[in-house]
């Protein structure tokens, strides 16, 4: 499992932009946290007015996701929504360079008695594409080792920063990359937990059409295959903002019972309906802008 590292062809001119950009990052992570949650709001509303595509896949997602929802009220989620995408750019430079003593007031967690007797035995970890994940899981990490399985960015001086700022809350936590499957099992068999995001559309070759949100939806097959095969328990994490935006709620879920099963058609629905739930309670604050229903079954018309 090789961890991005320091070499000095990431001074070259052609990433000065880059470091400049991430110290800017690192300035502003400083300012009081109401004053960024402000700034974050106001660029989600930027992002809504000129992200066009962004937007226009995100009122497709409402659409085929809230058909019964009154257009008014569509309009107002997908406004809110913009604004959570704008603050999570805020919160990324809160999670990297923000002083730890500061950010730890900003959570409160509930359900932490389900994960204290996994403590030194491997775990599946089923995460969701919130756009808090980054910076709740600062606090997770404090309490937990936990692994990120994440996308290597082809930025090579971005990827490194990401993989330096996110170990620095827990330095027994690492990254993974989201194709190493065998490094997954491995650490997970070595005792140790890896975050794990089951909820995005990575094509026909490695999903099966399961209904999310009454839609057939190509759902990645991994998450009982990696339980499978690391015999380790399936837990779940789950946050948001705070309703007055003054820090972050974070459920820890308990262990899913009896998963895998021998069905594995019915373990990705329960792992479906289970994330379905955790959007409906906030639905403001998922990840629209993915291109969630872009894989369609064979006689499907394509829905963006």
């Amino acid at each position: 499992m090789s961890q991005p590292e320091f070499t000095v062809t990431l001074l070259h001119p052609r990433y000065w932009l880059t470091w400049f950009s991430l110290l800017l990052m690192a300035a502003i992570a400083q300012l009081p946290y109401r004053w960024q949650v402000i700034l974050g709001k106001k660029l989600g509303l930027l992002m809504l007015q000129f992200a066009n595509k962004r937007r226009e896949v995100a009122e497709r997602n409402l659409h085929i996701c809230f058909p019964d929802m009154n257009t008014a009220a569509r309009k107002q989620l997908l406004k809110n929504n913009f604004e959570v995408y704008g603050l999570a750019v805020f919160e990324t430079g809160m999670a990297w360079f923000m002083p730890p003593s500061r950010l730890q007031q900003l959570f409160t967690i509930k359900g932490q008695q389900h994960w204290e007797n996994l403590r030194g035995k491997g775990a599946l970890v089923i995460g969701m594409h919130f756009p808090t994940l980054e910076i709740c899981n600062v606090a997770i990490n404090q309490l937990f080792d936990l692994n990120l399985i994440y996308k290597p960015h082809k930025n090579p001086v971005y990827d490194y920063v990401q993989s330096v700022c996110r170990a620095r809350h827990n330095s027994n936590s690492k990254v993974i990359a989201r194709d190493d499957i065998r490094a997954i099992v491995k650490t997970i068999k070595a005792g140790q937990w890896v975050w794990y995001a089951p909820d995005q559309d990575y094509g026909r070759k490695y999903s099966e059409f399961i209904p999310w949100f009454g839609v057939p939806a190509a759902t990645v097959t991994a998450t009982p295959k990696l339980a499978a095969m690391s015999k380790a328990p399936v837990i779940a994490v789950s946050h948001h903002h705070k309703a007055d935006f003054s820090g972050y709620e974070i459920e820890l879920h308990p262990v899913f019972d009896g998963f895998p099963s021998d069905d594995k058609n019915a373990d990705l629905l329960r792992i479906n309906q289970f994330i379905e739930q955790c959007v409906r309670q906030r639905p403001e604050e998922y990840l629209w802008v993915h291109r969630r229903f872009k894989t369609r079954p064979d006689g499907e018309v394509a829905v963006y």
